[in-house]
């Protein structure tokens, strides 16, 4: 019994050191929005059902950087891994006028005094994100890979073509 209300207790005081900020986000925060593609194997949450990673990017209006400067470095949580590398994690949720934006991963959030970076392992769930933050502004998009697989599917099928003619 001491045990476990041992245990309780210990469980009850870490607990706070967990906690999630949930920033207020709105359009009058948002200078621009973009979505970008990247190899998941080039973040620290590589996947192998998802080759890819899609990168959600937010730049906030100079007036906006004092209001998310303060979310820059709450609740973090440094992890040393067994090479000695450290990583650190910083649960944070957006709370926009549409609904609440999560990433995938909780801790796949990277806030600066003046960008938002979301981290997701797919294409719509980064493009949703974007239009939750703010519908009126389009994101820029670049889906870098996607766009060399299908130059290189283009390629190949040029060379299967020349290759027929001979």
């Amino acid at each position: 019994m001491k045990f476990t209300t041992l245990l309780l207790l210990l469980t009850l005081s870490v607990m706070p050191a967990y906690a999630e900020s949930i920033i207020p986000i709105s359009c009058d925060d948002v200078a621009r929005t973009s979505v970008n593609q990247t190899l998941s194997s080039d973040a620290p949450i590589h996947v192998k059902e998802y080759p890819y990673i899609y990168l959600t990017g937010v730049s906030l209006k100079p007036e906006a950087y004092d209001k998310f400067h303060q979310f820059y470095n709450p609740n973090i949580i440094e992890i040393t891994h067994p090479d000695g590398t450290k990583s650190e994690l910083n649960p944070i949720r957006l709370s926009t006028s549409t609904g609440i934006v999560a990433v995938d991963s909780p801790y796949r959030m990277h806030v600066s005094g003046k960008s938002l970076l979301l981290i997701f392992k797919t294409r719509e769930k980064a493009l949703e994100a974007a239009q939750k933050i703010c519908p009126q502004i389009k994101p820029e998009v670049f889906f870098l890979y996607d766009y060399l697989e299908k130059q290189r599917l283009r390629e190949k099928a040029e060379l299967s073509w020349l290759d027929n003619e001979n």
